[in-house]
């Protein structure tokens, strides 16, 4: 009798659980990572999203601290998957695991997760898949890489090497150019006037003069108060010729690009991981080897979507028209894109903890993803 209580027990959460499956996966070299899978009630899951990360280390649920707001960033997407019949999974990177100290909750083993490189990356995806694929319920499912920012990179690795078959492209905060090239735009002065338009370029022609930079509307005063410290228009104009543009910013910026370059180069990860982002020299140096996007994906025939901001201030919008342009030239017709009017690198993802609103963007890629079924 206590066996059959003990068993019951077992059975109601695995039901309060709605389908929620932690998943071991072995990796090429022998070590293994930690997913979480979210399964929709029924029998049948036509569509399985894999997430392929951003930059850093993540884990399967993302979880943060922003202020006094805490969320997991991956219960809007697995909630929102799994609503409409489709399956969601997501992974701890390889060296990460889930840690209990705000901002990050990550707990990270520097000798594993000194493996993270972008090809290693994208081989600890194809063992994702290929575990996803030896369960005997996932069959006849068709399975989508949802890439994010780096991982529409590895995304679109993964769809290129073939070796395990996936069905569809699903790619926001898109890269389309070599990682070297997008952070030498990043510090090109062109990102910071994109960060800024909202607070002060009233005019819409992607300058800032003086009088937009002085007004007394709520947004400039943020934008000068919060952002820019009260910096003087006067100290701002680099280049003093009575409006800021990218040049100013770009001035400004070029010798801390130049000293990040050394940095890379001189192997000082200990600098780049205090001072840039929790990657290693290795990491960056490999990605300045790959190929970009722009001509990768060419080579992929099966539907890729891409979802842009146009506020996007990580990854130019700019190329996301220049690979439809491309499209358009080979004659291939597997690529949609749709564009999002106020719109970050992330799609305004805190929209969603913060105000309980799933931004238009996030939800365009929900309703896409219907299509894949």
């Amino acid at each position: 009798m206590k066996k059959i209580l003990i068993l019951l027990i077992v059975i109601n959460l695995s039901i309060c659980a709605f389908g929620e499956e932690i998943v071991k996966v072995r990796l090429s070299d022998g070590e293994s990572i930690t997913g979480q899978l979210k399964l929709p009630q029924g029998n049948k899951v036509p569509l399985l999203v894999v997430f392929v990360h951003g930059t850093g280390p993540n884990t399967y649920i993302n979880k943060r601290k922003i202020g006094n707001t805490e969320f997991n960033y991956f219960d809007l997407f697995a909630d929102e998957f799994n609503k409409r019949g489709i399956g969601f999974f997501s992974y701890n990177r390889r060296g990460v695991e889930i840690g209990d100290t705000p901002p990050y909750y990550d707990k990270i083993d520097s000798v594993k997760y000194s493996k993270y490189l972008p090809i290693t990356e994208a081989e600890d995806i194809e063992a994702i898949i290929s575990t996803l694929r030896n369960d005997k319920r996932f069959v006849n499912t068709k399975i989508a890489l949802l890439g994010c920012s780096e991982g529409t990179i590895i995304a679109s690795i993964v769809a290129d090497r073939k070796v395990e078959k996936i069905d569809a492209l699903l790619l926001f905060g898109y890269a389309n150019d070599n990682l070297f090239d997008i952070i030498k735009w990043q510090y090109s002065g062109k990102a910071s006037i994109i960060n800024l338009r909202k607070y002060f370029d009233s005019n819409k022609d992607n300058m800032i003069s003086k009088n937009e930079y002085e007004s007394s509307d709520s947004i400039a005063v943020l934008g000068r108060t919060r952002v820019l410290g009260n910096a003087s228009f006067e100290s701002l104009d680099i280049v003093k010729d009575s409006v800021l543009d990218y040049r100013d910013f770009g001035t400004r910026a070029a010798p801390y690009f130049e000293y990040l370059l050394k940095m890379i180069d001189s192997d000082s990860d200990a600098w780049i991981w205090k001072n840039y982002f929790r990657v290693s020299s290795r990491w960056l140096k490999e990605h300045f080897k790959l190929e970009a996007n722009k001509t990768r994906l060419l080579r992929i025939d099966i539907p890729t979507y891409i979802f842009h901001g146009i506020e996007d201030g990580n990854a130019p919008v700019e190329g996301v028209y220049d690979i439809q342009s491309r499209f358009r030239q080979a004659n291939k017709s597997n690529l949609k894109c749709f564009f999002f009017e106020g719109h970050n690198h992330d799609l305004n993802y805190l929209d969603w903890p913060f105000n309980k609103k799933i931004p238009e963007g996030l939800n365009s890629i929900f309703k896409t993803s219907e299509l894949l079924m």
